[in-house]
Order: C-alpha cells, then sequence, then structure tokens
C-alpha cells in the first residue's frame, strides 16, 4: 500500500506542474538557473550509465558502447550547451522540465538494456528494444528543445532533421534485431548515436 502511495505521490508531483502555468507566468523562472540545474541532473544520470556500462571497458567487450553514450551526451551538450537560447525571459520553465522526463526516462532504459544486452540469458528482442525505446525517448526530449533554439538557429527545417533520427534508429534497431551480437548491436547503436550528434554539430555550424 504505502508503495501504491509513493508511485501516487510522484506520479502527481511529474502532472500538477502543468496545471500552473497561468500562475507561474506572472512570477517566471529565470531560465538559465534552470538549465544549468536541470543539465547538472543530466550529467549525473551520465555518470551512473558509465558505471553501469564500467564491465565493457574490459579488452574482450566492445568499446563501442562507450561511444554510444558518448555520442548521446555530446548531442545533449550541442543541444542544451550551444544551441539552445539561455536568456529567455517571461518562462515558465515547465516545457524544460517535462522534456527532461524523456531524456531522463530514456537514459535510464538506455542504462538498463546495456547493462543486460551482452547476457546470454537476456532476451535479445526486449533488450534491443528497451536500447532504442530509451534512445527514442532521448531524442524526443532534445527535439523537443529545438524550439527554445536561439533565433539565428530558428531556420533549420525542422522535419527533416525529425526525419534522419527517425530513419537512422529505424535503421539501426531492425539491423541489430537481424543479427543479435553483441558487437553489431554495439555497432549500430554507436553509429546511429554519432550520427545524430553529428546532425547537432552541422546545424551548430550551418546558420
Amino acid at each position: 500500500m504505502s508503495q501504491i502511495s509513493c508511485l501516487f505521490g510522484i506520479i502527481i508531483s511529474w502532472i500538477l506542474p502543468s496545471f500552473t502555468g497561468k500562475y507561474t507566468k506572472k512570477h517566471p523562472i529565470i531560465f538559465s538557473h534552470l538549465l544549468e540545474r536541470l543539465t547538472l541532473l543530466i550529467i549525473i544520470t551520465f555518470g551512473e550509465t558509465i558505471i553501469g556500462i564500467a564491465d565493457y571497458f574490459k579488452p574482450s567487450n566492445s568499446i563501442f558502447v562507450f561511444f554510444t553514450v558518448a555520442s548521446l551526451f555530446f548531442a545533449y551538450i550541442a543541444e542544451f550547451d550551444h544551441l539552445i537560447e539561455e536568456k529567455k525571459t517571461g518562462q515558465t520553465g515547465n516545457l524544460l522540465i517535462y522534456l527532461h522526463y524523456f531524456i531522463l526516462f530514456g537514459l535510464s532504459l538506455i542504462t538498463v538494456s546495456l547493462k543486460f544486452i551482452s547476457e546470454k540469458e537476456a532476451n535479445s528482442l526486449f533488450a534491443i528494444s528497451c536500447l532504442y525505446g530509451g534512445m527514442l525517448l532521448f531524442y524526443i526530449g532534445i527535439t523537443i528543445a529545438i524550439t527554445s533554439n536561439k533565433p539565428q538557429y530558428n531556420s533549420i527545417n525542422k522535419m527533416n532533421l525529425i526525419g534522419w533520427i527517425v530513419s537512422s534508429l529505424l535503421i539501426g534497431y531492425a539491423i541489430s534485431l537481424l543479427n543479435p551480437s553483441l558487437f553489431i548491436v554495439a555497432l549500430c547503436s554507436a553509429v546511429v548515436g554519432i550520427f545524430n550528434a553529428g546532425m547537432k554539430v552541422r546545424v551548430l555550424y550551418q546558420r
């Protein structure tokens, strides 16, 4: 019963801020401060992911797992440290908070899947689905943040960018299912991550 109460309390705490917009608009937050604190939370989460994949740092395992996490971190930093407008005013901060839920849940799924994806007893379909489901959530959060980009980056073709992200995830997911070995799964996820991080860099230098 206590667990249900805790879960209910957590869900309420997630939902209620979305109904307070008209009140918080009268007392807007300092956008850059909120962004800094959320970024620190994500960095801590990435640190937990690195700890979770520590076993892959052995010579016998795939270094591509590390490349996957590193590329996700690079994409996050490119968006929230370079592309986003930090000097926004009159903001409630709700959108920034909620899009980070996608990023947090995505990283959690990725961490869990990477921990057991190399285990022979693990269901490869479930593990790969968790990995790419987590990456999808992660990129959804980053894509929503595009609406808060600096003015010089607003001219980018957002639908084209979304199309490339979705296509890369589908291709990587399909190849991983066809050959669910650790090497192929890690290689595909690394390529997908590096490709999408590269797309962010392309946006950064294509103003």
